[in-house]
């Protein structure tokens, strides 16, 4: 029967408590090649804290079994590319102790690797006390083992929506000068912390998770990573003393306090609104969806000042609707249709109306008593205009002077019209009140005289 990962571990831990010699290097090697197997198969993929804590294990064993392949080499052999000195039982012990102590601290990890607890030291082991170089290593380390997590959890909680790449970049680069500072280091320092800061110890297997989550969008793998990463870093600080013999406990404390944004979470500033289609200019305060709108203009195109233009064009000062015509300024009127000349009151809505005029004139039948009339001088102008000669110019100065008196229209100017036009006929001229305006004789008398007459008056 196949042995268990478990069981294997235990082997190794019972061959390394009696010596690593020469003849034992060998057989602890292939326990732990056999649990390090065993772990992969079993937990190929990081989801939670728990699977972390296996690779972590899976890869410490690289640095276990390293060591134990050197335990027996001349001093100065280097080991993963570090020079351990005559520490590499140190290392080989720290190792397998902490492997132990993640699988008994988990019970995810225990439910496939639940290797047996060794005895506690008789006395536990002092914090290590760091030159300058480390001090001043480990400080911004323990910052960044914090900071980064933060903000790959902070893209995880929203959706991974930010870019990452910025972060990841930021992480490799912890990791590596991670992995670099404690192989430059060696010696004791290497010893006792390579297992936590290199590239197969649990900075570098964090690291490398909190990458493959925000690249996959397993937001379990990105918490877990964040977690381990901090816990990692506070682990050490707590196994260290600064150069001038301080704790690292402020270090650590301030780090986990401080909340850190990725710096790829933008948004435009200022921006509180927005045309939808078209450009609107300062002071618009309706809603412009696709045209260019004026300052004050509430509508559509409209002059300043105009209050209600449904559709022509008006110009300033106007305060009445205007529906489809041209109108002038201080027209209060409705104007539908026609051209209005200024100053006008009344309303226009298909004719030319003179100004001041204050009647209205909407185009209609006139007066009931003045039809009769009115027919009369349709005919005896068809007649005039026909060469019908002094008898229908007669007639039409008839019909018209009826027509004023029908509608009830009186003075100079109904005068001064039957006396021009009589004269133009070649008869003597209707009395008039006194005081009206004498018009004169109209050279040249005859129907394109006459015709001439007309047109002065309806033009002007």
């Amino acid at each position: 029967m196949a042995l268990t990962a478990t069981e294997l571990f235990n082997d190794a831990t019972t061959r390394e408590i009696g010596g690593v010699g020469p003849d034992q290097v060998n057989l602890i090697v292939s326990d732990l090649i056999g649990v390090q197997q065993m772990l992969s198969a079993a937990d190929p993929q990081i989801n939670n804290l728990s699977d972390l804590h296996t690779h972590v294990i899976i890869n410490q064993l690289n640095e276990e079994i390293a060591s134990v392949e050197n335990a027996n080499s001349p001093a100065g052999t280097l080991v993963l590319g570090t020079d351990l000195g005559q520490f590499v039982g140190r290392a080989i012990n720290d190792i397998h102790r902490d492997i132990i102590d993640i699988a008994q601290a988990d019970p995810g990890v225990q439910a496939i690797f639940n290797p047996t607890p060794l005895p506690d030291l008789n006395t536990p082991p002092a914090p290590f006390h760091d030159n300058t170089d480390q001090t001043a290593f480990l400080t911004p380390w323990i910052q960044d083992s914090n900071h980064l997590g933060q903000m790959a959890v902070t893209i995880a909680n929203n959706g991974f929506n930010a870019d990452a790449d910025e972060l990841i970049q930021q992480i490799q680069t912890y990791a590596n000068n991670a992995n670099a500072f404690d192989q430059s280091q060696g010696g004791l320092f290497s010893a006792r912390f390579w297992n936590e800061l290199r590239a197969d110890g649990t900075a570098g297997t964090a690291a490398n998770a909190l990458i493959e989550g925000l690249q996959s969008h397993n937001a379990g793998e990105v918490d877990a990573a964040a977690q381990q990463l901090a816990t990692n870093s506070a682990d050490v600080a707590g196994n260290n003393l600064m150069a001038d013999g301080g704790s690292y406990a402020d270090v650590v404390a301030a780090a986990q306090a401080t909340a850190v944004t990725p710096a790829s979470a933008n948004q435009a500033g200022g921006a509180q609104g927005g045309a939808a289609g078209g450009t609107q200019a300062a002071g618009g305060p309706g809603a412009n969806a696709g045209g260019t709108q004026a300052a004050s203009d509430q509508g559509g195109n409209q002059a300043a000042g105009d209050h209600a233009n449904a559709g022509g064009n008006q110009a300033a000062g106007d305060p009445a609707p205007n529906a489809g015509g041209n109108q002038a300024a201080g027209d209060h009127g409705a104007n539908v249709g026609a051209g209005q000349v200024a100053d006008a009151q009344g309303d226009h809505q298909d004719g030319n109306q003179i100004g001041g005029g204050q009647g209205v004139d909407v185009g209609g039948q006139p007066p009931a008593a003045a039809q009769g009339d009115a027919n009369h001088l349709v005919a005896d102008l068809t007649a005039l205009f026909q060469g019908g000669g002094q008898n229908s110019l007669a007639a039409v100065v008839a019909d018209l002077s009826a027509l004023a008196h029908a509608a009830g229209v009186q003075g100079n100017a109904v005068t001064a019209l039957t006396q021009m036009l009589g004269r133009g006929a070649g008869g003597e001229a209707p009395a008039h009140d006194a005081g009206s305006a004498d018009v004169g004789p109209v050279a040249d008398a005859g129907p394109v005289v006459q015709h001439h007459t007309f047109e002065h008056l309806w033009h002007h």
